[in-house]
């Protein structure tokens, strides 16, 4: 075979290699692109309509009828006592997040002693996260119902009450009872992700605070909680996020949402719910665009915040 021939040779295997190459290419953006098609069509067009629609008065769902309303629908929500009074409730049902997050805390310390059973411990306090939230919320309706939930039954026999509390009635107690039911779903998620922060703290942190005569709530606070501090940062972050766009539980407990209302004296009205009614039940969507925009804001504004924070609590040098 003269040099010719095997130049020929050889570039044939170079051009067979690079097909090949770009086959796995071909295949590899194919598959990255299903979920970036997904996010176009599902979230980035809605976004833009939603912008789009700010601005304008609309008939329904008809983008044929749109016309410039001259930022009537920015009025028409800051002076929507309803819509801040939403804002209110949201920032309340950040709570029980927070008191998950403290709850989640503890259990994993208890957890990480690694006691008898600690692994079947931790899958049943994470069922509660991965359940839907709607089976919870309407098994939990049971629960509180007045007149056949098991709740009112104890209490009345426990404390030897006349009547239970009137959870369904009293602002006070639906909103007690829907903390109540995200404080039971909210901690599985956050065990989790505490019990894997655990495993990564430095043993030799320990060893030095043994040395120094560190007890175990000293080691607990000055080397386990500024080793998971970035994992409290996120979870407190999550926890905000869920908190503001708490939609589901409410929704189910306020029960005709279609008429407009949210629970005695609207003490389920979350913003999220809040926007449901408005461009849903109520086809005012350009209203509720408006609103979906403000209770972005907020948000952004809440998570601003706590990033400027982070740097007064949270250690990444441990």
């Amino acid at each position: 075979m003269d040099g010719s021939t095997e130049r020929a040779e050889g570039v044939r295997k170079e051009r067979k290699k690079l097909t090949a190459v770009e086959k796995r290419s071909i295949y590899g953006f194919a598959t990255a692109a299903i979920p970036l098609i997904g996010f176009l069509i599902f979230n980035f067009i809605p976004l833009c309509i939603a912008i789009a629609t700010m601005f304008v008065d609309m008939s329904g769902y008809d983008f044929g009828t749109m016309q410039w309303n001259n930022f009537a629908n920015f009025a028409t929500v800051f002076k929507d006592t309803r819509f801040w009074h939403s804002v209110g409730v949201s920032f309340i049902l950040t709570v029980p997040h927070m008191l998950g997050l403290v709850i989640s805390l503890l259990l994993s310390a208890m957890l990480a002693q690694k006691y008898r059973g600690h692994k079947l411990f931790k899958a049943l306090f994470f069922v509660p996260y991965i359940c839907s939230s709607v089976t919870i919320a309407v098994i939990w309706n049971w629960i509180f119902d007045q007149n056949i939930g098991i709740l009112n039954d104890l209490l009345v026999r426990l404390f030897r009450l006349e009547e239970g509390p009137q959870w369904f009635t009293s602002p006070l107690h639906f909103t007690m009872m829907l903390i109540t039911v995200m404080v039971w779903q909210a901690p599985g998620y956050g065990i989790v992700m505490f019990s894997a922060a655990f495993t990564n703290v430095n043993p030799a942190l320990y060893e030095a605070a043994e040395l120094d005569g560190a007890g175990t709530v000293r080691k607990f606070v000055s080397v386990t909680l500024p080793a998971i501090s970035p994992t409290i940062f996120y979870l407190l972050m999550a926890g905000i996020i869920a908190g503001l766009q708490t939609f589901d539980i409410p929704q189910i407990f306020a029960g005709d949402t279609w008429t407009g209302a949210a629970g005695p004296n609207d003490a389920a009205l979350s913003t999220s719910l809040y926007i449901y009614i408005t461009g849903i039940t109520f086809s005012h969507m350009p209203v509720a665009s408006v609103m979906s925009m403000v209770l972005f804001l907020i948000i952004f504004v809440a998570l601003f915040l706590n990033f400027k924070l982070q740097n007064k609590w949270v250690s990444y040098d441990v």
